[in-house]
């Protein structure tokens, strides 16, 4: 089953708009991956991806500021849209699927909180969740500086997003 993670509800296709990591051309992205759908039901301004496919073939989440998962899932309402069919759409790369054409989708999964959705993974065993008190300090700090000294070049959502959920964290 192919997936289509969002925020928005309401949708019967799933458009072109987004850029292909493969060829570069508009596209609408599909996933395998339930987990990696449910972390792409977030706000265009909470648009900060921590995970990704590891060599033990399992997805990993990483907390960069403490209760992040929480914060950016916590009480939200996603949509996890379904195609109607795979015709059309082509397996780029692993679990990422695409297509060059909007998308018909019909079926929807509505979840009304997805904090408590992602952690039902976590207990399948489906992602591993590195939360931010588990992380070394050293590769906390690291991270947390890393951020600070490149704020300048952040859109303003994005800087925005950092100094909400960073700047307790940066040294002086």
């Amino acid at each position: 089953m192919l997936y289509h993670g969002t925020v928005m509800p309401g949708l019967q296709y799933i458009k072109a708009n987004s850029r292909s990591h493969t060829s570069g051309e508009n596209v609408a992205y599909f996933t395998a991956d339930r987990c990696y759908a449910l972390i792409c039901c977030r706000d265009a301004k909470n648009n900060f991806v921590t995970m990704g496919l590891r060599a033990d073939g399992k997805q990993h989440y990483f907390e960069r500021f403490p209760d992040q998962l929480k914060t950016l899932y916590g009480g939200k309402r996603g949509y996890l849209y379904i195609p109607d069919t795979v015709e059309g759409l082509e397996n780029t790369k692993g679990n990422t699927w695409e297509s060059q054409n909007d998308v018909h989708v019909s079926r929807c999964e509505v979840i009304e909180d997805v904090y408590p959705e992602i952690l039902k993974e976590e207990a399948r065993c489906n992602v591993v969740i590195h939360r931010y008190k588990e992380i070394d300090p050293e590769e906390q700090k690291m991270q947390e500086n890393y951020i600070k000294a490149h704020l300048d070049a952040q859109g303003d959502l994005m800087r925005e997003f950092f100094i909400a959920h960073f700047s307790s964290l940066w040294d002086e």
